[in-house]
């Protein structure tokens, strides 16, 4: 059952969701590894087809290996944040994620996107304050015959 919140803290929640969703795509797309894993907790457990990363260590890895042996530009539009909040510290959400990408420097042509997925979200309020992504799944869609895998393997 749904925690008894004021419509305040209601909507205090979902403007932190949302924030640190779009925090999520900006430092995606702008290769910002170091601030993308402050986004999740620890223990992260994030899938994204059949690869599947533990803890923040595992998630580097993916995260960094994105553009290890050459540019890649991507951007990623999200939308449709479908909220479940549990308790002032505990949400699960669901949200439609547009990528497009490709390798190579800007501008890239045609701008077709590679990829649709839904991401399915738990989220978790530290003793900080700060919203963390506690688990993502990531659930393809529509996908580009180009878009060869998972985040972070190699075409």
């Amino acid at each position: 059952m749904a925690a008894v919140l004021t419509d305040l803290e209601r909507l205090t929640i979902r403007a932190a969701l949302e924030d640190l969703n779009t925090a999520f795509c900006h430092h995606l797309d702008h290769d910002d590894v170091d601030a993308l894993l402050e986004l999740f907790v620890d223990d992260v457990y994030y899938t994204h087809g059949s690869r599947v990363s533990r803890g923040k260590a595992e998630l580097q890895e993916v995260f960094r290996g994105r553009s290890a042996t050459e540019k890649r530009t991507a951007r990623h539009l999200y939308s449709g944040l479908k909220l479940e909040i549990e308790s002032a510290t505990r949400a699960r959400g669901t949200c439609v994620c547009m990528t497009f990408a490709d390798y190579g420097e800007p501008p890239l042509s045609p701008a077709i996107p590679t990829l649709v997925a839904d991401f399915v979200d738990e989220y978790a309020r530290g003793g900080d304050g700060r919203w963390r992504i506690k688990e993502r799944h990531i659930h393809r869609i529509f996908v580009d015959p180009k878009n060869t895998g998972p985040v972070g393997l190699k075409r």
